[in-house]
């Protein structure tokens, strides 16, 4: 038998990271106090790397998929006071981590937006309501609810044109949105291998899986 009929090409690979999913796998997994830093670009870097078989598949590039934090001013109904949401500390986090990952060795970020969607009653506020204790809300008993836009059409937009064009063997998306499942089947009938993680306590949907090539387990490392 030739040598040359025991090489196997590295399959190029392509990692597609749903920010606000993996990201909160990744919480949910490993205790707060070996987070002293919470989440940065280096936890989640080497967490999906870790998804990748390094024998067989070479990464070309890594899509990171989050919105842009809001920035506007936004008036508290109840107490009238206004919160500047540009300096808040979760923004400066937000802001420093896109900063970072996009030091890192092939990755693209990928933006969506955050839209206010109204204040919202705390869960706590809202059962003592049910539970007829009428009290009046204070300024801590609302939030503003924030919805997420544009992340999830820029993920099957990335899926389908590294299929089409042929650009890659393999893509691993971390993520556990159903709203992939179009992209991955578009991306199967290109000839192009889909692999899921599966994290710990972050179960994936029956439907996912069942659209998927591969399903790898990956626990996450601080």
């Amino acid at each position: 038998m030739g040598l040359g009929l025991l090489f196997c090409p590295m399959k190029k690979t392509a990692i597609l990271i749903d920010g606000g999913w993996f990201t909160k796998a990744i919480e949910n997994t490993i205790p707060p106090q070996k987070l002293p830093h919470g989440i940065t670009a280096d936890i989640i870097y080497k967490n999906a790397l870790l998804a990748v078989d390094k024998s067989k598949e070479e990464v070309v590039k890594i899509f990171y998929y989050d919105s842009s934090p809001h920035e506007k001013k936004e008036r508290n109904p109840i107490s009238k006071t206004v919160t500047d949401y540009a300096l808040t500390s979760a923004n400066q986090a937000r802001k420093r981590l896109f900063t970072e990952l996009g030091k890192k060795d092939f990755v693209a970020l990928r933006r969506g937006v955050v839209k206010p969607r109204g204040w919202t009653l705390t869960r706590g506020y809202a059962a003592k309501l049910m539970s007829g204790k009428i009290v009046a809300p204070q300024s801590t008993d609302v939030f503003l609810n924030f919805e997420q836009k544009g992340v999830d059409m820029r993920i099957g937009i990335d899926v389908a044109t590294l299929a089409i064009k042929r650009l890659v063997d393999r893509i691993i998306l971390l993520s556990g949105d159903t709203d992939m499942v179009p992209a991955i089947k578009l991306a199967r009938r290109e000839g192009i291998q889909v692999i899921l993680a599966q994290l710990p306590k972050r179960a994936l949907i029956n439907e996912l899986v069942e659209d998927a090539d591969l399903v790898r387990n990956l626990n996450p490392i601080s």
